[in-house]
């Protein structure tokens, strides 16, 4: 059976017309009992009320006449007593079990008696078989009649064809009124699981036609407010698959691009070597090759990992003057090189919330990039500007060839203002990494020219206190 299994309960749409459809059966069939009952209650319970008035008429007729003028004038007022027919029946027996006196309609034979003892101050009502062989309604009651001691047993009785020829087409009402209202219930059933999911199945749709990646966000405003946390997990599944694949095809680009040059010089000087002995410039030249490939595979391959999430900040307190001089020590000789002097302003101390790693290579790249793209003989400016809110590092270098529009290059992956520095030991990452790296840290690097100095600010960085220990 587990293909009826399958398909009761392997769809969302099996499963919902099921629920629907048994909780409607069993409200319909808990609504047709209670009608049933409540009619059958208001047409019986109308039959007995007029039973009862017809007995208490008759038990007033009785106390208050002699019993002969009291039969006499019941047969007068109500002469269906009388006729012989089959509609309304009346009979009293003594405490025996005689019988005292019947109407002219029980001519065929007697009623039958009430089957459990009639209470003294409460009517009995019950069904019975009339003379003439119909089904009839009867009830009973006890009086003291007048010239007798014990009492007497009042039977009033009516025939009860007609009640339930009425019963049997309330019953048949309500079946056909049932059965229909089951039948559109399981219609509308249908038509609203089927336009519920139509969402659903328009969303399963547009995810993904074809088989093909969606490029662009599904349009969650317009989506049932159900579907949404779907649409929004998808659409942030989508963009980072998205950047996964670009960064991807940006790393296979930028190896192809920039490791085309090394590449060759590097095959050039093993050329060279094999033809005889190869002089030292063929030897330096080879190994700068191998030095540029080397900081472009490291720069590009901590590109991807800090992009991709795999290496994350560590922030922690560091003291960033000490960090800065670190730096400026580090950048000292190749400034030397190329007679660049490096004026810093910095105060005595100030502790900040960050990555000591990740902030340190930051610095290092801006610096090295203004000691490299300085001109000969300048000097690069280094200030910090410390608050009690916040902490900007600013770092500038003269910039002659650079322009306004140029500016907003910068950061970008192996661009350089001149085509001549193509082939310079640069390995066009730095500014791309230290952009990178900043945004992991929660800080922007922004660079804008002024008067020919190009400058880079980086911040805001997070000042600390430091917790002063107790005077022991």
């Amino acid at each position: 059976m587990s293909w009826l299994r399958k398909a009761l309960f392997g769809s969302i749409r099996a499963r919902l017309l099921l629920l629907l459809l048994g909780g409607l059966g069993t409200l319909m069939f808990a609504l047709f009992l209670l009608l049933d009952f409540s009619i059958d209650r208001q047409i019986f319970g109308r039959l007995d009320t007029t039973l009862l008035g017809r007995a208490r008429s008759v038990v007033v007729l009785l106390e208050s006449h002699t019993r002969d003028d009291a039969w006499q004038e019941l047969h007068e007022l109500s002469p269906e007593y009388a006729t012989g027919g089959h509609t309304d029946f009346v009979q009293i027996w003594d405490a025996s079990g005689t019988t005292l006196l019947r109407s002219g309609s029980n001519a065929q034979g007697n009623l039958a008696p009430p089957p459990t003892a009639v209470p003294a101050n409460a009517p009995l009502f019950y069904d019975l078989r009339l003379p003439d062989g119909h089904r009839g309604r009867a009830v009973g009651l006890r009086f003291a009649m007048p010239g007798r001691h014990d009492d007497a047993v009042l039977v009033v009785a009516e025939e009860r064809e007609q009640v339930d020829q009425l019963e049997r087409r309330v019953h048949v009402a309500l079946v056909l009124g049932v059965f229909g209202m089951g039948l559109l219930a399981a219609l509308l059933s249908v038509l609203a699981v089927r336009g519920g999911l139509r969402p659903l199945l328009a969303f399963a749709t547009g995810t993904g036609p074809d088989g093909e990646m969606r490029v662009e966000p599904l349009p969650v405003a317009r989506m049932p407010s159900e579907l949404r946390p779907f649409a929004d997990t998808l659409n942030a599944a989508f963009a980072r698959l998205q950047a996964a694949l670009g960064r991807e095809r940006r790393f296979a680009r930028d190896v192809a691009h920039e490791l085309r040059t090394p590449l060759a010089e590097t095959r050039m000087a093993v050329e060279l070597a094999r033809r005889g002995t190869p002089s030292p410039q063929v030897w330096e030249g080879a190994l700068a090759s191998i030095d540029r490939m080397q900081r472009c595979i490291d720069g590009l391959l901590a590109l991807s990992r800090y992009e991709a999430g795999i290496d994350r900040a560590q922030v922690e307190p560091l003291e960033l003057v000490d960090l800065l001089r670190r730096s400026l020590a580090m950048v000292q000789g190749p400034a030397n090189k190329r007679g660049v002097s490096i004026a810093a302003t910095l105060p005595g101390e100030c502790w900040v919330l960050s990555d000591p790693a990740l902030l340190e290579r930051i610095v290092d790249n801006l610096l090295l990039n203004a000691a490299e793209y300085a001109p000969a003989g300048s000097d690069v400016q280094l200030t910090l500007a410390a608050t009690a809110a916040d902490c900007t590092l600013r770092v500038g270098n003269r910039a002659p060839d650079l322009l306004p529009e140029d500016v907003a290059r910068l950061g970008e992956r192996f661009w350089r203002k001149s085509a001549a520095r193509e082939s310079s030991n640069h390995g066009g990452l730095g500014l791309a990494l230290s952009g990178t790296l900043a945004g992991l840290l929660g800080l922007r690097l922004e660079f804008t020219l002024e008067q020919g100095v190009l400058w880079a600010a980086l911040g805001p960085l997070r000042p600390i206190v430091p917790t002063e220990q107790p005077a022991s």
